[in-house]
């Protein structure tokens, strides 16, 4: 069966992506480019970081196919430094793939599930992606609230767990968006949240929205409300944000 994988341009260079994805993909294909407004806010706040450091460090947990680091690597070069994690090991190859045809040496790659501890054999069943659906929406255990039902399953596979605490650095931005997961990645980034006190941008319509509240309200944040996700950021961090009101 021929690979589905094909490389496309997008502005800010080749991508590998799967002819067979919907939303991500598709808009790759069509406008070559996803998530432009949020990738453009996303610059905004490590400019700001930049003011008064040399470099940034950026973790992108759930990264997919890598649209986010891609852009952010190339935008910033010898500047910044990014961990990019993605559960479904398919999709970390072609993100490797992705970095390699950009010859970028600023991200460094994990493949695993990122949770509330490290080290658990996590037993998925990945799509198929010779057939259409959403890949960045798979989901490895059931959320709160689920948008791929329909999705169609084929190779069983099994993935370590990690936790961001054990990483122990001084993290800038973090961009999580792991399908419903996204609580208990929090409760095994405490420490590095609390040490570091980085932007946070997560998603949160799959996960436990009051729990991602009060997590960021007790550690003194404010956050703003875009879209499906959250953006949190410490109350010392004197960035004004156009058209943002914060919730909290």
């Amino acid at each position: 069966m021929p690979s589905p994988n094909v490389v496309v341009t997008s502005d800010f260079g080749p991508i590998i992506i799967n002819i067979h994805d919907t939303i991500i993909g598709r808009s790759l294909i069509t406008n070559g480019s996803w998530a432009k407004g949020e990738i453009r806010l996303l610059i905004e706040i490590l400019n700001h970081r930049l003011k008064t450091q040399q470099s940034v460090l950026v973790y992108d947990v759930g990264a997919n196919i890598g649209t986010h680091s891609l852009a952010l690597a190339k935008f910033f070069g010898a500047k910044i430094m990014i961990r990019a994690f993605e559960a479904q090991r398919p999709i970390a190859h072609m993100l490797c793939g992705t970095l390699a045809l950009n010859n970028l040496t600023n991200v460094i790659v994990h493949h695993g599930a990122v949770s509330h501890q490290a080290g658990d054999d996590l037993e998925i069943t990945l799509p198929d992606y010779h057939h259409a659906n959403n890949f960045g929406s798979f989901e490895l255990m059931e959320p709160k609230l689920s948008d791929n039902g329909r999705l169609k399953r084929a190779t069983k596979d099994v993935v370590k767990t990690l936790r961001l605490d054990d990483f122990d650095e001084a993290v800038d931005l973090l961009k999580m968006d792991i399908e419903g997961m996204e609580d208990q990645a929090l409760r095994g980034a405490v420490t590095l949240i609390e040490k570091n006190r980085p932007v946070v941008l997560i998603e949160i319509i799959k996960t436990d929205r009051d729990f991602v509240t009060t997590y960021f309200k007790d550690r003194h944040y404010r956050a703003y409300p875009l879209g499906e996700n959250l953006l949190a950021v410490p109350v010392e961090f004197n960035l004004t944000l156009s058209n943002l009101e914060p919730v909290f």
